[in-house]
Formats: C-alpha cells, structure tokens, sequence
C-alpha cells in the first residue's frame, strides 16, 4: 500500500515537473498587463502634444518602464513570449484595452468615441459581424510570419450591392512600422472582376478599411471576400528593438445594400397615364400659376338671362283661327 502511494505521488510530482513554466525575464500576467496600460497612455499622450512626438514617446516610454522597475528588453523579451501564446495575450491585451478606454474617459475623452458601436453585433440581419477567425494576429519581421490574409467564401447571405467594413486595431514596439505595414480588403465577382481597397497602417489606431462597390459592380453577385496585412521583411531591425504588429478586435462588417424606393412625380412624367378604363389622359402641366392666374382658373357661377312668356290659351288660339277663316 505505501508502495503504491508513493509510485501515485511520484507520477504527480514528475506531471507537475512536466508543466511549462514562465521562463526567467518575462513579466507575469499581471505585470504586463499594468505596463501595457500605461505603453498605450504614454503614446496617447505624446501623440496628443502634436509637436515633438517621436521624442516625447521615447521619454514618456522610458518614463513607463522606470515606473515599474524593469529593463527594455525585460518587455521585449515579455511581448514575444505572450505574442507566442495566444490565448494569453488575448486575456491581456482584453483587459488592456477596457482599462485605456476607461482612463481615456476619466482624462475627458469623449465616451461614445471609446465605445466599439459593431461590438454587439450578430452573425445575421442587414448589419452583420461575419468575421469567423481569430480576432487577434502577430506579424513579425520574417518571411514566415510576417504576412496575415484570409478567405471566405460567399453563401446565401451574401448580396449584389453589399458593403464591408473590415477593422482592427494595431499595436506596435517600433515606430519604423508606421508607414511599412499595408492592410488591403477585396471582393470577388461572379463575372471573376475584383473590386478592392488598400491603406498604409499606424500603429496603435484602429485601421478600417470600409468598400463600397463602385457603379459596375452594385449588381454583381459576390463569390467572396478575402485580405492581407503585410509586413515587408526588408525593414532593418534594431538591435535594441523588438519589431512586432499587434492586430486585435478584428472584426468584417457586412452592410446589405436596402435602396428607397423611387418616388414618382405625377406632375413631373413625361408619359401618358392611363386610367383604369385606359382612357388615356393628357400630360399635367409643370407650370407654376401666379395668383392672377388661379383667381381666373377658379370656377364661377355664370347667369343666365332666362325670357318668359306667357302661357298659351288654346280656345283663345282656336277662335282667332276661326275667324280668320269666315272672313
């Protein structure tokens, strides 16, 4: 019996020895969580200066990390390993983006311009979420990882006219990203034509590429949609800079094209219309009356000059024809 015990706590102890650990260097959960949180401030706050950016971001990141007592490259270090594991990062980086907005609020930031108005969106309906994949990515700078795209095909749901919105918000160590990374969003026409959109990225905004389809392709049907953001590995990489580009809350807006319905202008066509006998009628005119001309066109009573007679007596008539005869 203790024999068996023991051979029990000995597996335990060698799974447990088996369980992969943090390595040395990097920052717990919830110390790179804080220290996120204050990375987006302090870009937030030298972006808003408008004078001096790239210096004032560099001294109020350097602010940031001797606030929390670590090293440049105790973050790098910190980011690859989280940027690695995916679902930790996207718990983090959760956390970090409802605490910036909350602080951005707080600092007098409007609120409704913090709020995501497509978050409560569904699958179905005219304005609809049918972003299906992951809602975060990581490019870094080599021929392996440094291109994300995606595919879908179009169904049932899709139709002639729709619109898209695709969006995401970029983070970035390096502001050599800035005007490197490109983000393109296209559609594929049932006669094999594409209509696309492309923009350069910035880092820590949040990157919409909205398509309308132009004239000739409102009423093609869609066989589907499709985009990439590239990151060209041609950027030279610091040595004292880790070059990483963060895509989180990715999310595709599709918008079902709902025209008005033409309003007719009775007074204004230029066909006959036709009554329900299919007498046809003449055209109304588009002419405006002047006041003297409605006065005139009102209808008035007429008088008529009626002339009475009197009443014939007809033994009178009859006498007097008589008479005439005798004589």
């Amino acid at each position: 019996m203790k024999l068996r015990l023991s051979l029990s706590l000995a597996v335990l102890m060698l799974l447990s020895g088996c369980k992969p650990s943090r390595p040395g260097g990097v920052l717990s959960e919830s110390k790179m969580e804080n220290v996120m949180v204050d990375y987006h401030l302090a870009q937030g706050m030298a972006e808003a200066a408008g004078a001096d950016v790239d210096v004032l971001r560099y001294k109020y990141i350097q602010a940031v990390f001797r606030k929390h007592h670590i090293t440049e490259e105790t973050f790098d270090s910190s980011l690859i390993y989280y940027s690695a594991n995916a679902e930790k990062f996207l718990q983090i980086y959760k956390k970090v983006t409802q605490r910036v907005e909350a602080q951005a609020t707080i600092m007098g930031v409007d609120a409704q311009a913090t709020q995501d108005r497509y978050a409560n969106l569904t699958s179905k309906g005219d304005t609809a979420n049918i972003w299906t994949d992951l809602k975060y990515h990581t490019l870094q700078i080599n021929f392996l990882d440094n291109l994300y795209n995606f595919r879908m095909m179009a169904d049932t749901s899709f139709h002639a006219g729709d619109r898209f919105l695709w969006r995401f918000n970029t983070f970035s160590r390096s502001e050599k990203l800035v005007y490197d990374a490109i983000a393109l969003f296209m559609v594929e026409y049932e006669n094999d034509s594409v209509g696309c959109i492309s923009r350069q990225i910035r880092s820590g905004e949040q990157v919409e590429l909205n398509y309308t389809p132009k004239a000739e392709f409102d009423s093609l049907g869609i066989k589907g949609v499709g985009g990439f953001v590239y990151l060209p590995s041609s950027i030279k990489e610091d040595k004292n800079s880790f070059h990483v580009l963060i895509l989180s809350n990715i999310g595709l807006i599709r918008f079902h094209h709902n025209p008005l319905p033409a309003i007719v202008d009775s007074l204004a066509t230029d066909s006959l219309e036709t009554d329900t006998v299919g007498d046809a009628m003449p055209k109304a005119s588009t002419h405006r009356l002047t006041p003297a001309e409605m006065r005139e066109s009102q209808p008035r009573e007429k008088k008529v000059n009626v002339v009475k007679e009197k009443p014939i007596n007809i033994r009178q008539q009859q006498r007097r024809q008589n008479r005439r005869r005798w004589r």
